[in-house]
């Protein structure tokens, strides 16, 4: 059957449009994967800023842990 012949007859025509409309409300696997990969994402770069702040944290204290010791020795000398 031929595009024409569906498009011609009306009811034919308005199930096509009715599907069509469903279809594009309906989201596709790209739309789902992307709003995963949007997700994971978020999450990652939520985990990374934890990361950074508890090492920042660290270096702090290492810093000041550092400059007792060369008070340490500075005294000793």
């Amino acid at each position: 059957m031929a595009k024409a012949t569906l498009y011609n007859n009306q009811g034919f025509r308005k199930r096509i449009e009715t599907l069509r409309q469903q279809q594009s409300q309906t989201p596709t696997s790209k739309q789902i994967k992307r709003e995963m990969t949007d997700n994971n994402k978020d999450i990652i770069i939520e985990s990374l800023k934890r990361r950074i702040r508890k090492v920042e944290e660290e270096n702090k204290q290492l810093r000041n842990q550092l400059k007792v010791a060369y008070a340490d020795v500075y005294q000793r000398i």
